[in-house]
């Protein structure tokens, strides 16, 4: 998005339009705020309330989310990670990712196919399992993990990381669920 705020100014959009777009998308930056009252809000108006805590339970209840949440607010803590919004803003995307998945399994047919593509990510030497994470979700929600397809060449870490970590290879990864 800020790669692309240029382009939208040049087009006639304000600055309030394009800080407002950034913050209506999936949380990715360190500059995005919670979204958790906005989709009570949204489930509690289209009269799914319960759907709002079935999610909420399925990612709360995850050992995996629960984990990588715990070691990065200690490494946030310990000062080693580069910016102090970088847990709120991983815990977020995948709170919010959690949601994508559920609405996912809920439109796609028995028998269907969902694809993904997603890279895993690495904050303070710490690798997380995008990927698992997010087949752990589709799990919960009624899709079988068919495969998960690790790409032959890795992405490297962050150069803010390869100082002190050195580089390391972090998978990139297409999964392909299946709805049961």
């Amino acid at each position: 998005m800020e790669i692309n705020s240029l382009e939208l100014i040049y087009l006639g959009y304000d600055h309030e339009f394009v800080r407002n777009l950034r913050q209506t998308m999936l949380s990715c930056t360190v500059e995005n705020k919670e979204k958790i009252d906005y989709l009570n809000q949204l489930y509690v108006s289209i009269q799914r309330p319960g759907t709002f805590e079935k999610v909420l339970n399925i990612y709360n209840n995850s050992a995996a989310m629960s984990e990588v949440n715990s070691v990065l607010y200690e490494l946030n803590k310990l000062g080693k990670l580069n910016n102090n919004n970088i847990p709120r803003m991983v815990k977020n995307y995948f709170l919010e990712l959690c949601f994508v998945t559920f609405e996912m399994a809920r439109i796609t047919k028995s028998g269907g196919y969902c694809v993904m593509v997603n890279d895993n990510v690495c904050y303070g030497g710490e690798e997380i399992p995008v990927d698992l994470i997010l087949s752990e979700f589709a799990e919960n929600f009624g899709f079988n993990i068919n495969k998960i397809f690790v790409l032959p060449k890795g992405k490297g870490n962050s150069s803010q990381q390869m100082g002190n970590y050195g580089r390391t290879e972090i998978r990139k990864c297409v999964y392909l669920w299946q709805k049961r």
